[in-house]
């Protein structure tokens, strides 16, 4: 075997008799594939099995079947996790992704009646046990009539139930009755446009810590291209639904292949938290374009399904939202007070630490460059007499603070404008004056050197992650409260997903939201989806974006 092959690989899975089935098929497969590798089952009990009794909405439902597996992973107790993916939140935690999808049953749901009759044809008022709210909304513009009742429990003890006096129907997955030999159980299966799957739904999913883990590698061989196209785009839509806790969506993928050309089909429903909405949807993408067409008509829906702006909302429009704020502590006391003015529950985590550093200009100077605000404490502003060019009006007005009026603002955000703007009047064989964090990026710098000017580059200030954070605050996003989080630099971005670690997939479904371009590429980098992004990249900025994405229209 080749050295980066293991001997050993060790499968998380639940301990039902579904996630047992699902673990030993990907037992199979990897033996067959690969005979050199042995596995062993490991059994791990999450907070979605222990808890048979509370409604997912209470125990948080989001990660509460995958978590604990995710942990043990990076505890390196386990190599591999198998799951069913409609489980598995739109993040994971840094060092875990899905190696493999190798198995996709029926995606519809299934509906099982002891009537013997389909959804219209229940009897009046019909008992319908479910614990999907995405299935309440839907049966509901069906059968307005119907009680909802919660259903817990395995798959056999909610088929059993669905078939005693209790119940009038209950709604399940069809891959798992298919897969534990109970499709001969199933009454009627429900079209997706009546019933759109969840996200996922009838994939299997296998997590391991990211390549070059060697147990990526053995276990990538068992991934279907085709079936990775459609649940990725199921997941990109997903991913784009932000701000919503329990939002209710669906969303359901085809790819098809007609004169060689790749298509996706694509089904997809979202209805609001309280259930008076509901919106559907149907596209067809070029494959290749799927997955940003996905992420980018789930943000249209949201618009249709939010609440409507009230005068009460426009005078505070983020009224008991709950928003994570990030970055340096200077950065948190301009937006901590401003947000909770307009109604915002916030959440505050300082993940970065700004230590100044004076720098000493050299005696000739052309032209003086900042980047950020942060730098402006690093000068001796009696010693500057060049022009000044400044990335961003929170530069730019931390510039003016100190009694200087710079000459140059970048018209958009990110460096590369600035330097756009620069060399277009005529920089080269000038001596231009950087003045930077430790961790810059080299944007600017490149640009400007190819444009051919001479270039001195000073550190003004360093950027040091924080390493720890309040247990209280850890516990709430672990509950997964956080209804939106931002973010206000590169940095700030790789700090927090350290920081959060394990807990990252209790953020699924929370809005992220970047102060500019720069930050938005780093959240990219790193992971995480981008919600909306400032146009103007100051505090200013930042909350008239939360305050649009959160609302029906732009306040006045």
């Amino acid at each position: 075997m080749p050295r980066s092959t293991p001997s050993l690989l060790r499968i998380g899975t639940r301990g039902s008799a579904l996630a047992l089935w699902q673990a030993r098929t990907v037992q199979d497969l990897l033996t067959t594939q690969q005979p050199g590798i042995a596995t062993e089952l490991v059994i791990i009990k999450p907070e979605g099995d222990l808890d048979k009794h509370s409604s997912l909405r209470q125990i948080g439902g989001r990660g509460v079947f995958t978590s604990a597996l995710q942990q043990r992973m990076l505890a390196n107790q386990i190599d591999l996790a198998v799951h069913s993916t409609k489980d598995l939140p739109s993040l994971a935690p840094h060092g875990i992704a899905i190696a493999a999808f190798p198995q996709r049953e029926d995606a519809r749901d299934a509906l099982i009646s002891r009537h013997g009759v389909g959804l219209e044809e229940l009897p009046a008022n019909p008992i319908i046990g479910t614990s999907s709210r995405r299935r309440s909304a839907q049966i509901l513009q069906v059968r307005p009539d119907a009680q909802i009742r919660e259903l817990r429990g395995n798959i056999d003890t909610r088929l059993r139930k669905g078939l005693s006096d209790e119940f009038d129907a209950v709604i399940l997955a069809a891959a798992g009755l298919k897969r534990m030999g109970w499709d001969a159980q199933i009454t009627t299966l429900l079209p997706v446009e009546v019933s759109c799957p969840a996200p996922g739904q009838g994939a299997l999913a296998i997590e391991a810590r990211i390549d070059p883990d060697p147990a990526w590698q053995a276990v990538g061989m068992l991934d279907d291209a085709d079936i990775r196209t459609a649940v990725m785009v199921e997941r990109a839509f997903l991913r784009g639904v932000g701000g919503g806790c329990s939002t209710p969506i669906g969303a359901h993928a085809r790819l098809e292949r007609m004169h060689g050309i790749a298509t996706v089909r694509f089904w997809g429903m979202l209805g609001s938290d309280d259930g008076s909405r509901l919106e559907r949807m149907y596209a067809e993408w070029p494959a290749e374009r799927a997955i940003d067409s996905a992420f980018a008509a789930a943000d249209e829906m949201m618009r249709a399904v939010l609440p409507k702006w009230t005068s009460v909302a426009l005078e505070r429009p983020l009224h008991d939202r709950r928003i994570l704020i990030t970055g340096s502590a200077s950065h948190l006391d301009a937006l901590q007070g401003r947000l909770a003015h307009i109604g915002a529950q916030v959440d505050a985590l300082q993940t970065v630490e700004i230590e100044t550093v004076p720098v000493v200009l050299p005696d000739k100077v052309d032209w003086l460059v900042l980047t950020s605000k942060h730098a402006v404490a690093a000068l001796d502003w009696n010693a500057v007499n060049a022009p000044l060019a400044a990335v961003g009006e929170a530069t730019a007005a931390a510039i003016r603070a100190a009694g200087v009026e710079p000459t140059l603002v970048a018209d958009g955000p990110g460096a590369a404008q600035l330097a756009s703007q620069m060399i277009a009047i005529g920089v080269a064989d000038k001596h231009i004056v950087c003045v930077l964090s430790d961790i810059a990026r080299s944007e600017l710098t490149d640009l400007l050197a190819a444009a051919g000017v001479e270039l001195t580059v000073l550190t003004g200030y360093r950027n040091t992650p924080v390493t720890g954070m309040p247990d209280t605050l850890r516990d709430d996003i672990a509950a997964g409260h956080m209804e939106a989080v931002t973010f206000a630099s590169p940095s700030s971005v790789a700090a927090f997903v350290e920081l959060v670690g394990a807990d990252l997939p209790a953020l699924s479904g929370a809005a992220m939201i970047a102060i500019g371009p720069t930050t938005a590429d780093a959240m990219t980098r790193h992971g995480l989806p981008v919600h909306a992004t400032a146009g103007d990249s100051t505090v200013s900025g930042l909350i008239e974006t939360l305050s649009r994405y959160f609302g029906g229209q732009e306040p006045s």
